[in-house]
């Protein structure tokens, strides 16, 4: 696999003050880059759109090496693209969010605040005080206006579902962890449950509740992954000799914890809730 490029003469805007930015405008400036392009055409295909919040969503697309610019400044085109090129584009910045350094890192690292709340959903009201206390280190204060940047962000490409009644319900969609999860088995060659998640942990966002003992998946995460076992998408097996477990907490699939090696896929479903919520926003909107 190419290793993983930075993008040179990256903006120094934090990117959580990227406030403007939403994930349908990045996804559609990241994949009209076909081949490389100048600012002016990019922005004149968005021409019923804020021509500075074009700007923006490239500016942001670049500080997290999605994107590299010319000499010039004005010739634009895809970075790091050949890394996993199959990629979606809602696991691709949550892998690219999670390759930056400090102080560009803070993005991926809320969510991480997030599920040391110890529930399955936060309120920002909530949420606020826990990140002021875990992410001190930015030059920048923590407000609610950054934390609902973030949840806006997130909610787009699955990573979290925005409620009306409970806050942020902090499970990923079924979609994103099927992708990776499908995406581990290819490059790695093997369905090992501790393995995959370890690794969506390490490139894309957090899953452990905790990593002492036996690893426990974080009970927001497992939800998903017990739903997908309960509609015969993915099933969990124990191996007697396996060297590597995972434990699954209770859910309102089981009523007690237990201990799991081995995952197998089996084809996704055509349906809703196998979908990113950009693509279920750009099948209303078409119909």
């Amino acid at each position: 696999m190419p290793d993983y490029q930075r993008a040179d003469d990256k903006p120094s805007q934090p990117l959580i003050n990227h406030n403007t930015v939403r994930a349908a405008e990045l996804k559609a400036v990241y994949n009209s880059l076909v081949s490389d392009r100048t600012v002016q055409n990019i922005v004149s295909d968005f021409a019923h759109e804020n021509g500075d919040n074009v700007r923006d969503c490239i500016g942001f697309l670049h500080a997290t090496d999605l994107i590299k610019r010319g000499g010039d400044d004005r010739i634009v085109s895809r970075l790091n693209h050949d890394v996993f090129p199959d990629l979606s584009f809602e696991a691709r910045l949550l892998y690219h969010l999670r390759k930056q350094s400090y102080p560009q890192d803070h993005l991926t690292w809320i969510q991480d605040a997030a599920l040391e709340t110890a529930d399955r959903s936060v309120t920002i009201d909530v949420l606020l005080p826990q990140v002021k206390g875990n992410l001190d280190q930015y030059d920048f204060a923590w407000n609610e206006t950054k934390l609902r940047m973030w949840r806006a962000l997130s909610t787009q490409i699955g990573l979290i579902t925005e409620t009306d009644t409970r806050g942020v319900i902090l499970s990923p969609c079924r979609r994103l962890l099927y992708d990776l999860l499908d995406l581990h088995e290819q490059h790695q060659d093997t369905t090992d449950l501790y393995g995959a998640l370890l690794w969506i942990e390490e490139n894309f966002f957090d899953v452990f509740e905790t990593t002492t003992g036996t690893p426990r998946v974080h009970p927001a995460v497992s939800d998903v992954l017990q739903n997908m076992e309960s509609e015969g998408v993915l099933e969990f097996r124990a191996l007697s000799d396996a060297k590597n477990e995972v434990t699954l907490p209770e859910s309102v699939h089981t009523q007690t914890s237990r201990s799991v090696s081995v995952y197998d896929l089996e084809a996704m479903p055509d349906s809703p809730a196998y979908q990113y919520p950009l693509t279920q926003s750009e099948q209303v909107i078409t119909q």
